[in-house]
């Protein structure tokens, strides 16, 4: 009974830790010069999933906003920058309703305030070039 109640007690310990180690802070990454394009695409795929823009822009799909495909090609038709955009130094010239600018404004003024640039242009990276990856 006490080898059953001390392999129970190890499995939590054992848990716990597993469990602190997914919660590590990743620092921020400040800068993506050094990064061949392959490896911007790859990161900016991974933070457009980590940041939620996944949640609601689909690649060729639109669902709760405009799909992937159809931002990059209104923003490459009108030569505005997306990253700007996330910045909140333009307007948005995709999914102009008032509860779409609503949403994105809020998501822009929330989380993405805590996105470096570096970030956003690997994010707009992998906008911009998702149709080459197939993904």
């Amino acid at each position: 009974m006490r080898l059953i109640y001390l392999l129970i007690g190890l499995s939590c310990m054992l848990s716990s830790c597993n469990s602190d180690n997914s919660k590590k802070t990743e620092t921020p990454i400040s800068s993506t010069d050094t990064l061949s394009k392959d490896a911007k695409i790859a990161l900016g795929k991974r933070l457009f999933s980590e940041k939620t823009c996944k949640t609601c822009h689909l690649i060729d799909k639109n669902s709760t906003g405009p799909s992937i495909k159809t931002i990059v090609e209104v923003y490459k038709d009108e030569n505005e920058s997306i990253v700007d955009f996330l910045r909140g130094q333009s307007k948005p010239i995709v999914d102009t309703r008032p509860v779409q600018v609503a949403m994105m404004k809020a998501n822009i003024n929330g989380f993405l305030k805590q996105v470096t640039d570096a970030e956003l242009d690997a994010i707009a990276t992998y906008m911009l070039h998702v149709d080459a990856r197939n993904d």
